[in-house]
């Protein structure tokens, strides 16, 4: 039996590494998967590139999916759920000093549709704070820790290892995580086009071989051979030490699903939509956002 080639985005984030594991430890293979695991910039390429057909599957935002199934942002592209992937791992991190002047800071968010962004309202709004009358842009999550230093941001919510390098590097300070924001919270999602699962059965094959990768990165005696080969720069290209620290499982780092808890759950959807309809994201009268992403 011929295997299924498969194009897969992920970005330069420590939850985004189970598929380069999975390729690179033979498990997309013992599947039945070719998978092309393509390392992006950017969560608008993502988006981007799942609409017209340049992906067939991605690790993604939560909201962002949800955006992208309702047509709110970009082409209306249907999304099929196939994996909880991760939960928590993010961090809302200040430039030095701009606790005191939170009223006027300017903030950013990896999109406008994401979980990172639904979060630092959180942080603000129980700062006293109203996330509203605030300046909240968008930037890819490698760009972060750059435009603080320049001071071209105050703060920002990305996830790891960014907010470790803000600290590492001086440029911030990390004043909440999501395990104090929201515990637990549903993160990285893996969605195939619609499209493609119609036609292609590779939705099982997919989680499979995610959850072999998945237990790997969950163990920390694995962590130094998986942080030699997730920095490479054809991977993640990212500072060892810190993708190893990343990866010990321990409070503020991501949480890998593993077995029946990376199967889709409608409660995690429900909680996504319920956080962007609180933000003013989604029209509670509006279309039924519960219908914008295909779940078993």
């Amino acid at each position: 039996m011929s295997s299924i080639p498969i194009r897969i985005g992920v970005l330069r984030l420590i939850d985004c590494s189970p598929p380069i594991v999975a390729r690179e430890y033979g498990f997309f293979a013992d599947a039945g998967l070719e998978a092309d695991i393509a390392v992006e910039p950017s969560w608008a390429n993502i988006a981007d590139k799942l609409a017209y057909g340049m992906l067939d599957a991605a690790v993604i935002l939560g909201p962002l999916a949800i955006a992208m199934g309702l047509g709110l942002r970009g082409r209306r592209t249907a999304l099929a759920l196939v994996a909880m992937l991760s939960r928590e791992g993010n961090a809302v991190v200040l430039r030095h000093g701009a606790e005191r002047w939170l009223e006027e800071a300017h903030f950013a968010a990896v999109h406008a549709y994401s979980n990172h962004d639904l979060l630092l309202r959180r942080y603000l709004a129980e700062a006293g704070i109203d996330p509203a009358r605030t300046k909240i842009g968008g930037r890819p999550p490698a760009e972060m820790v750059a435009s603080l230093a320049a001071g071209e941001i105050d703060g920002f919510c990305a996830g790891a290892p960014w907010g470790a390098l803000a600290v590492r590097t001086g440029s911030g300070t990390v004043v909440a995580d999501s395990a104090t924001l929201a515990p637990g919270h549903p993160e990285k999602f893996v969605v195939l086009r619609a499209d493609f699962a119609a036609i292609q059965p590779a939705a099982a094959a997919l989680r499979a071989a995610l959850g072999a990768a998945t237990a790997l990165c969950r163990a920390p005696d694995g962590a130094p051979s998986l942080a030699r080969l997730l920095s490479a720069p054809a991977h993640l290209d990212l500072p060892e030490g810190m993708v190893r620290d990343a990866l010990i499982p321990r409070t503020g780092n991501p949480i890998f699903m593993t077995g029946a808890s990376l199967l889709p759950d409608k409660a995690d959807i429900a909680w996504t939509i319920a956080r962007m309809v609180e933000a003013g994201h989604l029209d509670p009268a509006g279309e039924d956002p519960s219908l914008a992403i295909i779940t078993p």
